[in-house]
């Protein structure tokens, strides 16, 4: 099972990532950020393997993956609706969410409905204060080392709640698919920090 790759980013759209690693072998990664082309970059990897099919999913940190693992213990949330829960309303949002019993927040994922939503926070209410207590004491320099390996041009952090209320607004125009998300994400990633901005430059490119 493939659990960490480090190496040069080849490709990168937002949606999936090619790493070229030392040994010359190129993994094709669901990744759901951007980052910079020939940048050198390291992931922790939950690698899914099925009877007919195998994927890799890319995460920043070791927690942002364990708790990827621990929304796909709930019934029918596979891989593609657990990553959006991680990668577009953040570990921390998805956590809170669950505490205080938050179902519209975590609806703000692509793929995650109301009775999805309430689902999770059912199916985890129970099990979210184990994770954390055993995420804390988790060793961080597992998360520095991505830090360290990676290059300055390496993903960066977006602000969650300005994320959260542009696509509040986005969702209540009616726009609501992974291409938003990305063209949302990109801008914040750009250094945008104003939600009238973000939202007019996204309808123009529309």
């Amino acid at each position: 099972m493939i659990g960490f790759i480090q190496g040069k980013v080849l490709d990168t759209d937002g949606k999936k990532a090619i790493l070229l690693t030392e040994s010359g072998i190129g993994y094709e990664i669901n990744y759901g950020y951007f980052a910079q082309k020939d940048s050198s970059i390291g992931l922790f990897i939950h690698h899914h393997i099925s009877e007919n099919d195998q994927s890799l999913w890319g995460f920043n940190s070791l927690s942002d993956k364990k708790l990827f693992e621990l929304l796909k213990t709930v019934n029918k949330v596979g891989s593609s609706k657990a990553y959006p829960l991680v990668s577009v309303v953040g570990s921390e949002s998805v956590i809170q969410a669950i505490i205080f019993d938050q179902p519209n927040v975590l609806s703000q994922a692509p793929g995650i409905g109301k009775k999805m939503a309430e689902q999770i926070i059912l199916s985890l209410k129970d099990k979210i204060d184990k994770f954390q207590a055993t995420d804390l004491s988790a060793p961080k320099n597992l998360e520095l080392d991505v830090n360290i390996a990676s290059s300055p041009d390496s993903p960066i952090k977006i602000d969650q709640s300005i994320f959260n209320d542009v696509m509040l607004a986005l969702e209540s125009l009616g726009y609501k698919d992974a291409q938003i998300t990305s063209m949302v994400k990109q801008q914040l990633e750009m250094g945008e920090t104003q939600t009238e901005s973000i939202i007019k430059h996204v309808l123009r490119e529309i």
